[in-house]
């Protein structure tokens, strides 16, 4: 996982806290320079279950920040964070 911490400040006036997304590229990236990394990112958004409109009072904070990124944009983050599951040499001793 990479931790991202997304600008601005919550509700109670402190910055807002890092947030954990999958890593989706290898660990050589993108483009195999180990320069480049991809995220798993899903925009969260709120629908009221009965009108079914959606409240933006709600949405994901981070999520929302990284999916209006423009290319190019800076973005904080920390990690990668947890272990690094590797394959083993010969996976008939596995």
């Amino acid at each position: 996982s990479l931790s991202v911490i997304p600008p601005g400040l919550d509700q109670k006036g402190k910055p807002n806290k890092p947030r954990l997304y999958s890593i989706a590229s290898t660990r050589y990236g993108d483009v195999l320079d180990g320069n480049t990394i991809s995220l798993c990112v899903r925009r969260a958004e709120y629908f009221d279950p009965i009108t079914n409109i959606k409240d933006d009072s709600k949405k994901g904070v981070c999520s929302n920040f990284l999916c209006d990124l423009q290319p190019g944009a800076k973005v904080s983050v920390a990690g990668p964070v947890g272990k690094t599951m590797l394959l083993p040499e010969d996976p008939s001793k596995e």
